[in-house]
């Protein structure tokens, strides 16, 4: 498990002082990295290339070349994962930025609700492309993001993960780690987007996700996982899921 900057970002805006608002957000709410900073296109085309940015916040109206045009001209130059918002003070050209795909736009000035709601769909998009992106390499990568109490976000391991499990008092998933340690997952998760992420998590209710390499043992209508948490007896297996389960586990 790491504790790192997961996203880089680069932001084009005629103006320094909302240049710097919107780092400052960025950094120190969403795990973000600000790598570049422009005050006009023509400038950030060559250093967004060579840069190659998770995320491009670009204002519309900027000197010399509008924000729409220059993502017209880097949209083949920068890899396709690569998200655009725009970030502008009118909303007459948001039909115009639907038209270049962009990700997403962002009213100025932005609050943090709007910002927000901009990464948490950002987030959810990058896990939804993860796994298919860790099968074509044929290896495990870091594959999920968990936001943490303080708002960092950690990349674990497969390995990492022992199971998952639904707070119904928070009303949101935990994903328990082999070491016992415990972390939330966002809001919005959902067990479908969990069972993306692995063909190795297998839900045994509708409570519960298992990573099916740390099971020891069914006993029963339990799951009994490896050291260190043989002692654990809570993952009960629901005759709803019990087929599913037992099809994964005999095939291992």
């Amino acid at each position: 498990m790491s504790n790192q900057k997961l996203v880089s970002a680069y932001i084009i805006d005629d103006n320094l002082d909302a240049i710097e608002v919107l780092a400052r957000m960025l950094e120190n709410n969403y795990s973000v990295k600000v790598i570049g900073k422009a005050t006009d296109a023509e400038t950030a085309v060559r250093e967004v290339i060579e840069m190659d940015p998770d995320l491009i916040f670009v204002d519309v109206e900027l000197p010399s070349m509008s924000g729409l045009e220059f993502c017209t001209l880097i949209r083949n130059e920068v890899k396709p994962e690569t998200k655009v918002v725009f970030y502008t003070g009118h909303d007459k050209y948001l039909l115009d930025a639907i038209r270049r795909e962009a990700f997403d736009y962002l009213m100025k000035p932005a609050t943090e609700q709007e910002l927000g709601q901009i990464m948490t769909r950002y987030y959810e998009n990058k896990l939804a492309g993860i796994p298919q992106a860790a099968q074509h390499a044929n290896q495990h990568l870091p594959i999920i993001l968990v936001v943490n109490a303080k708002n960092e976000h950690l990349t674990m391991q497969l390995g990492d993960i022992a199971f998952f499990r639904y707070n119904q008092d928070r009303k949101l998933w935990e994903v328990v780690c082999a070491d016992n340690s415990c972390y939330v997952l966002r809001h919005r998760t959902t067990a479908d987007v969990i069972l993306n992420y692995s063909e190795d998590f297998v839900q045994i209710h509708k409570r519960y996700i298992v990573n099916i390499n740390h099971i020891k043992m069914i006993q029963d209508n339990t799951c009994i996982l490896s050291e260190p948490l043989e002692e654990n007896r809570e993952l009960r297996i629901s005759k709803n899921y019990r087929a599913g389960l037992m099809a994964v586990f005999y095939s291992l």
